[in-house]
């Protein structure tokens, strides 16, 4: 039996045999508390499963293959995303000995599925297939129900959606302004609680009139807006580990000893040893050097290589590129009162929505340097041309990071202006890049009666998609009430 290993993933994921006497390879009862989540990007297959093997439970990571072999084919043993790996699934018994072990040279237990299949698992895998479970994202529930819908009801439904992603934006950056706040008054308080709290508690211009507080939260929004969603955490946290303060310390303008810090501390400097591209040697020595000397100026926790993704990512977006990029801007977004001047275009009476979004472009693009126009990593040359930020991307940074801060900007000092004009800009902006889930609302849903046409509408669908339709919440959603009413 030559099974694909998407096929065995199914199998795991579905729970598709019998789980009654399972045990490893060496003879301890294994019992699946939770199966773990899918994982779609490098590393283990399923994430924080917890399994109970002999006495003890254990959360943490699955890998799954069609024998035990393949984990040193696949080279998982010298590669630290797969530490975390609990259990390691097999289909089959190949006899290898000595089992499998991670990066940090710790024996995995193996569970050999074939013995546990049933008959019935065929049949419930091909059914699993025929629900859309092979990789391909289901389709909108109300897709073939939804054409009665009016176009108004749909259209204010949107509008409605893209206020409410807009308030959590706003919500969050507050939440995290609070922290600031108290960090800086050296209050050590429990978490936040994401999304939740009064729109109206928020902190007395007395206390958020910090120029620092306002540039450190537009820095780190920066920094996580980068990540994509591949990457936001590793750059949250990279943020935090080097704040925008400490980088000022050693001059904006000074992009080598900016970049040094961050590469440093994200893990990501290569030692020369490790490069065989000459040039690459040559431009990786100096920044090596100034990190070595910069250290001890860093009081948050370094990070590990293993915390960045790589994997299915265009090369212009991955995080050695970015973070490249994000060094060269820095001095155009903080320099000379960056973050003041940011809020004085939403503050002019005389600015066209159209001037504001030049301005903004200017701040958040970037053409790369002539190593960076050649490279996507330090190990080696392309032969494609790199990439910076373009205007597409600032285009997001825009919706997703300064908007929002921006309009608590002018909630925190109850600035009709500043509001009035960052809403009809919102309104104004024409749409974002193009993705899959704004893709797929407009084709099963909006048809030929709403258009995206503005960048808030599109932040409405992804909302829409993200909060209703991916939870199956149709008898909450405005839309599916409506169309299953008129479908029973």
């Amino acid at each position: 039996m030559d099974l694909p290993e998407r096929f065995i993933r199914l199998i795991w994921q579905r729970q598709l045999f019998t789980t009654a006497g399972l045990t490893t390879s060496d003879g301890r009862a294994v019992v699946i508390l939770s199966p773990g989540r899918v994982n779609e990007d490098v590393g283990p297959d399923f994430s924080d499963a917890r399994i109970r093997i002999g006495n003890t439970t254990f959360q943490g990571d699955v890998e799954l293959h069609r024998t035990a072999a393949d984990w040193h084919a696949h080279g998982h043993q010298t590669d630290p995303h797969y530490n975390r790996v609990i259990l390691h699934v097999v289909m089959f018994d190949d006899g290898m000995r000595p089992p499998a072990a991670t990066a940090a040279h710790r024996t995995l237990p193996v569970l050999v599925l074939h013995p546990f299949l049933d008959r019935g698992s065929g049949t419930a895998l091909m059914a699993s297939l025929s629900d859309g479970e092979d990789g391909a994202a289901p389709p909108l529930a109300c897709r073939t129900a939804n054409t009665n819908v009016s176009t108004s009801i749909i259209r204010r439904w949107i509008e409605h959606q893209a206020e409410a992603r807009m308030q959590l934006k706003i919500h969050r950056f507050h939440e995290r302004l609070r922290e600031l706040i108290d960090e800086r008054r050296s209050i050590v308080r429990e978490p936040y609680p994401r999304y939740y709290g009064n729109p109206d508690d928020i902190p007395k211009p007395r206390e958020a009139a910090s120029r620092q507080l306002w540039e450190q939260l537009l820095y780190e929004g920066m920094m996580e807006g980068l990540g994509y969603a591949k990457n936001e955490a590793a750059f949250a946290a990279l943020a935090r580990s080097v704040p925008l303060v400490t980088l000022a310390r050693q001059g904006l303008h000074d992009t080598p000893a900016i970049m040094a810090l961050l590469f440093g501390t994200a893990g990501l400097l290569p030692s020369t040893r490790k490069v065989s591209d000459r040039e690459s040697r040559a431009y990786l020595r100096p920044l090596r050097r100034r990190w070595r000397e910069l250290r001890p100026v860093i009081k948050g926790p370094l990070l590990h290589e293993a915390d960045w993704r790589f994997f299915r990512l265009r090369p212009g977006n991955f995080p050695t590129v970015r973070l490249a990029a994000f060094c060269r801007l820095l001095p155009k977004l903080f320099g000379e009162d960056g973050f003041r001047r940011t809020v004085t275009l939403f503050k002019s009476h005389t600015l066209s929505s159209k001037d504001r979004r030049r301005g903004l472009v200017v701040q958040c693009t970037d053409t790369p340097d002539l190593f960076w126009l050649h490279h996507y990593r330090f190990a080696r040359a392309s032969r494609t041309s790199g990439s910076g930020l373009g205007a597409s991307r600032a285009d997001d940074l825009v919706v997703n990071v300064i908007l929002p801060i921006v309009l608590l900007y002018a909630r925190v000092f109850r600035d009709a202006t500043v509001r009035r004009n960052a809403r009809a800009f919102l309104a104004d902006l024409p749409p974002t890049q193009q993705n899959t889930i704004c893709r797929r609302v407009e084709e099963q849903l909006l048809g030929d009666k709403v258009r995206l046409g503005s960048a808030f509408l599109q932040q409405g669908a992804i909302q829409l998609y993200r909060f209703y339709c991916q939870l199956g919440r149709c008898d909450e959603c405005e839309v599916g009430k409506i169309a299953f009413q008129r479908n029973r």
